[in-house]
C-alpha cells in the first residue's frame, strides 16, 4: 500500500502543472533586413510605397509588389520581390517585366488571377500625374508556358478601359464586388476629375466602366479605400477616405440597388465626418471579438489616430460607430500613415502595426482588449524600430515571410525596404531573474516565467535603468489577477483589474528616470487550475482539504475519493504526500519600454 502514493502523486501533480507554453506566445521584432531583402534597382527618396503580397510564381512562398508614387510626382519605379525560401530577391525589369518598372507614379497594387487561368497576374492603379500610357492603369498578364512562370505581358491598354482611372487616382481596392467569382476593381481619385471608378471583370480579364451605373458620383479629394462588411450582411462594403467627409458605401443594402456590386442607389452611402485636415485611411478588423467589423482610423495631419467600433446597425442597416481615443500617446503624437492588421502573437485578436512619414519610427498597436473593452499597448521594441525615422513609409504589408507560422512584416520605407521577422522576447524565469529585472529599456522586450498560484500570492519585479519614455506590460496566466506599476516612491502609478480567470491584464505608463516595481497580486484563484487533493481550490493542500477529505471517509466516486475505491487510506496517503502549497501554476509577465 505505501508504495501506491509514490507512483499516484507525481501522476497528480503533473496534470495540474499549467505550462507558459499553454499561454499566449511572447513577441518582439527582428530586423533581417541586409540577409533576406536583395534590391537590383535604384531608388530615389521620399517614395511613397504600397505594398501587396501573394504567391505570383505557385511555389508557395508569397512574393511582393510595390506600388511606388510620391508626392512631387517626379519618376518612380515599381518593385518586384520573388520570395526564394524567405529570401527576397528583386526582379523588377527585364526579361520577366521589362515594362514593370517604367515612369509612372503607381498608388497600389494588386496580385489577382484576373483572367481566371490558375496564375496571380499583376494590376497597377497609377494616377493622371504618371507618364508611359496616359496615366492609366496598367495589367501585366502571367504568361506560363509549360505550366512555368515565364514573364508578364502588360496588357492594359486592351483589358481597361480607355483613359484608365480617369483622374488621378490616390487609393483603391479589387474585390469580387458583384460576386460573379472574378477580380473586380474600384479606384478613388482626386481632382483631375475627382469622380471615383469602378472596372467590372466580364469573366475573361477584360474590365467593364460601371462607374455610372454602379458608383455613388462624388466631386471629393479620395485619398484611400478600404474593404469591410460593415453591417453584416455578407456582403463587402467600401470605407473611402477623402480629404473632406468620409462615408461607407454599402454594397447593395437591404437590396436597395440592382444587386451586388451596386453602391450607387439611393441611400447607400453613410457619412462618417472629417476625420483629419488633410490625408487619412482606414483599415478594417474586428478587434474586439464581437464578430462585427471595427476599423481603424490613421491621420496624417488634424485630428489624431483612433479606432471606431462597431455597436451593431441601425434601423437603416447602417453601421452604429462609437470613436475611441483610446490609443497610446506614442502613436497620436506622431503623423500617421496606412495601417496593416495582423495578429502578431497567435492569442486571437487582431494587431495593428501604424507606418510613420515623418515622426521617429512606426508603431506596433498590441491588442489587449478584454471583456468587451477595446485597448492597446505600444509594442515597438527599439532595436528592431530604432529613433532614426529610417522606417518612415506609407505602408507595411503584415504576413508569413518564411512559412515558420508567424507574421512578420516587410515595410515599403521612403528610402529602401526593410523586412522584420516576428520573434519571441527574451524569456526569462523567475527563479533566475529573482526579484530584479534584467534590462530591457531600450532593448528587447522581457518575458518572465513565474508562479503564483494562492490568493494573496505576491511577486514583485523591481524595473531599474528605466528612461523618460514608456513601458507596456502584459500579464497572462490561469488565475485573476491584479496588475499594479509602482514607481520610485512606492506610490502606485497604473493598475490593470479586469476580473476572472485568465483574462489578461495590461498598462502603458509614461515613465520618467529612475526604478519602477512590477507586481503581480492573485486575486482569485480557480480550483480548476489546482485539481484534488486541493479540494477547496486555493491551491494549498491543508487542514481544510484534510478536514474535507475525513467528512468523506468511505464515500466512492464523490470528489475526494481520488484512486475511485472509495475514500479510505490510499486518499489520505496521497493528500499527506501532496501537503504544502500545489505549485506548479505559472505565469507570463511581458514589460517594453522605450524612450519616444
Amino acid at each position: 500500500m505505501r508504495a501506491n502514493p509514490l507512483v499516484i502523486v507525481p501522476t497528480v501533480l503533473a496534470v495540474t502543472t499549467l505550462a507558459v507554453a499553454d499561454l499566449p506566445r511572447s513577441l518582439s521584432f527582428e530586423n533581417q533586413t541586409a540577409a533576406r531583402v536583395n534590391p537590383t534597382v535604384a531608388e530615389g527618396s521620399s517614395n511613397e510605397k504600397e505594398v501587396e503580397f501573394g504567391d505570383l510564381d505557385l511555389d508557395g512562398d508569397p512574393d511582393v509588389v510595390m506600388a511606388i508614387g510620391s508626392s512631387d510626382f517626379g519618376e518612380r519605379r515599381n518593385k518586384l520581390y520573388f520570395n526564394d525560401g524567405g529570401v527576397f530577391n528583386e526582379a523588377s525589369g527585364a526579361p520577366l517585366i521589362p515594362e514593370f518598372s517604367s515612369s509612372d507614379v503607381s498608388r497600389n497594387a494588386f496580385i489577382r488571377d484576373y483572367t481566371g487561368d490558375g496564375w496571380p497576374d499583376i494590376y497597377i492603379i497609377n494616377d493622371s500625374n504618371s507618364g508611359g500610357f496616359a496615366g492609366s492603369d496598367k495589367m501585366y498578364v502571367a504568361q506560363h508556358s509549360g505550366g512555368v512562370l515565364t514573364g508578364y505581358s502588360e496588357e492594359g491598354a486592351t483589358r481597361i478601359p480607355s483613359g484608365g482611372a480617369l483622374g488621378a487616382a490616390c487609393g483603391g481596392v479589387s474585390y469580387d464586388f458583384d460576386g460573379d467569382g472574378d477580380w473586380d476593381v474600384y479606384s478613388g481619385n482626386y481632382p483631375g476629375p475627382s469622380q471615383d471608378r469602378g472596372l467590372y471583370n466580364n469573366g475573361t480579364g477584360t474590365l467593364l466602366d460601371v462607374t455610372g451605373t454602379m458608383v455613388p458620383p462624388d466631386g471629393d479629394y479620395t485619398v484611400d479605400v478600404a474593404l469591410g462588411d460593415m453591417n453584416g450582411d455578407g456582403k463587402m462594403d467600401l470605407l473611402i477616405s477623402n480629404h473632406s467627409t468620409n462615408y461607407i458605401y454599402y454594397n447593395d443594402n437591404e437590396d436597395a440597388g440592382s444587386g451586388p456590386g451596386d453602391f450607387r442607389y439611393a441611400g447607400s452611402t453613410q457619412s462618417l465626418g472629417s476625420a483629419a485636415a488633410n490625408e487619412n485611411s482606414m483599415e478594417t478588423a474586428d478587434f474586439d471579438n464581437d464578430g462585427d467589423t471595427d476599423f481603424y482610423w490613421s491621420n496624417a495631419i488634424g485630428n489624431s489616430d483612433r479606432v471606431m467600433r462597431n455597436d451593431g446597425t441601425n434601423d437603416d442597416n447602417e453601421a452604429v460607430l462609437a470613436s475611441l481615443n483610446i490609443l497610446p500617446g506614442s502613436v497620436t503624437g506622431v503623423t500617421s500613415r496606412k495601417a496593416s492588421i495582423a495578429d502578431f502573437n497567435d492569442d486571437g485578436r487582431v494587431d495593428v502595426f501604424v507606418a510613420n512619414q515623418s515622426g521617429t519610427r512606426p508603431t506596433v498597436l498590441r491588442n489587449t482588449s478584454a471583456a468587451g473593452s477595446i485597448s492597446f499597448v505600444d509594442w515597438t521594441p527599439k532595436p528592431a524600430f530604432p529613433n532614426n525615422g529610417a522606417y518612415n513609409g506609407w505602408h507595411a504589408a503584415a504576413f508569413d515571410t518564411n512559412a515558420d507560422g508567424d507574421v512578420d512584416l516587410l515595410i515599403g520605407a521612403f528610402s529602401g525596404d526593410h523586412l522584420l521577422e516576428n520573434t519571441r522576447a527574451n524569456e526569462v524565469t523567475e527563479a533566475r531573474i529573482g526579484s530584479t529585472l534584467p534590462d530591457f529599456f531600450n532593448e528587447e522586450p522581457l518575458s518572465v516565467t513565474g508562479t503564483a498560484v494562492k490568493i494573496g500570492d505576491e511577486d514583485a519585479y523591481a524595473a531599474t535603468d528605466v528612461g523618460s519614455g514608456f513601458i507596456s506590460v502584459v500579464l497572462n496566466g490561469p488565475q485573476d489577477y491584479r496588475l499594479d506599476v509602482l514607481n520610485g516612491t512606492g506610490s502606485v502609478v497604473a493598475t490593470s483589474d479586469r476580473g476572472g480567470f485568465g483574462v489578461e491584464e495590461a498598462v502603458q505608463v509614461s515613465t520618467t528616470s529612475g526604478t519602477y516595481t512590477l507586481r503581480v497580486t492573485v486575486v482569485d484563484s480557480t480550483g480548476g487550475a489546482c485539481d484534488p487533493p486541493d479540494f477547496d481550490g486555493d491551491c494549498d493542500v491543508d487542514f481544510q482539504d484534510l478536514l474535507t477529505m475525513l467528512a468523506s471517509w468511505g464515500c466512492v466516486d464523490c470528489p475526494a475519493d481520488l484512486d475511485g475505491g472509495g475514500v479510505g487510506f490510499t486518499d489520505l496517503l496521497i493528500l499527506l504526500s501532496a501537503w504544502g502549497d500545489f505549485g506548479g501554476v505559472e505565469y507570463q509577465l511581458e514589460v517594453l519600454g522605450r524612450s519616444g
